[in-house]
Order: C-alpha cells, then structure tokens, then sequence
C-alpha cells in the first residue's frame, strides 16, 4: 500500500439562491492506493473520500463529491452570507487520522522513499483555505482555470 500527499487547488462557481460565488479551493487529500484502487482521504475538507481505478480517476471523483457537497450548501443557505459561513465551516474540518497519515506520507516523500513520476513536488505549503468571493458584477473576465495537483514534499 502506497499512501502519497497531495496539496491540490482549483476554482470554480456556485450558484445560490440569488447569488453567484466565485470559491478558490486550496486542500490537503491523502492518496491511497490500496488492492489495485485509488482512494483520496479529504484532510481539509475533512469529510470526503472517493475511489477510482486510477490516481487520476480518484481525485477527479474526489473533486466531484466536493462540489456536490458546496451545491447543497448552496441549495439550503437562505442568503450568500450563510453559503460562505457553511462553506469555510465544512472545509475547516480536519480529519486528524489522515492528516497524522499526510504527514507521514510527507516525509516518506521528503526522504526519497516515495516519488510520482510526473508530478509537480511543493516543498513550501500555502495556508489551505477555502476563499469565497460573491460576485456582484458577472464578467468573462472572471473565467479561470486554476486546477493543480502535486505532491507534498
């Protein structure tokens, strides 16, 4: 069983009742590979996990349950305001066991025992978070694709 750490990113847009959110996502996910499948533990956010046949696979399920989860935020919160306050309560979760098992596969990948080939290595982490910004004005200059994905180092 290999277990990698990954620090991954992306924004996108939720769209509430009566309100559009631009949401900037910064996480830590453990990947798991485990009897021929890959699992991805949510570390911040806390309370997701997905599988797939492939790394690759996983992460984009693990990705989709996320956005599922921040839609029925949405669905359910009253105001934009409310939608914010659930959404940064929901990702500051931390799932202590698997963060105990990121840092362990960290420094399995700090000491050269662990490598993927491919993949960008970070050795400085950012502040995880989850950014919210609603949106006032609708632009195209808003249109972004800042997904990444790389190992924690």
């Amino acid at each position: 069983m290999s277990s990698y750490p990954l620090l991954f990113s992306f924004l996108d847009k939720v769209e509430g009742n009566k309100f559009l959110a631009r949401v900037a996502v910064h996480g830590r996910l453990l990947a798991v590979e485990e009897d021929g499948a890959w699992w991805t533990y949510g570390v911040n956010p806390g309370g997701l996990a997905a599988s797939g046949p492939t790394l690759l696979e996983a992460y984009i399920a693990f990705r989709n349950s996320l956005m599922e989860v921040l839609f029925d935020i949405a669905t359910e919160a009253n105001t934009s305001y409310a939608f914010r306050a659930r959404a940064k309560k929901f990702f500051e979760e931390t799932n202590e066991p698997t963060r105990l098992d990121w840092e362990d596969a960290r420094q399995q990948v700090r000491s050269g025992k662990v490598t993927i080939d491919g993949m960008r290595r970070e050795t400085s982490e950012e502040p995880r978070r989850i950014d919210i910004k609603i949106k006032q004005k609708l632009s195209a200059k808003d249109n972004a694709t800042d997904a990444r994905v790389s190992v924690a180092a």
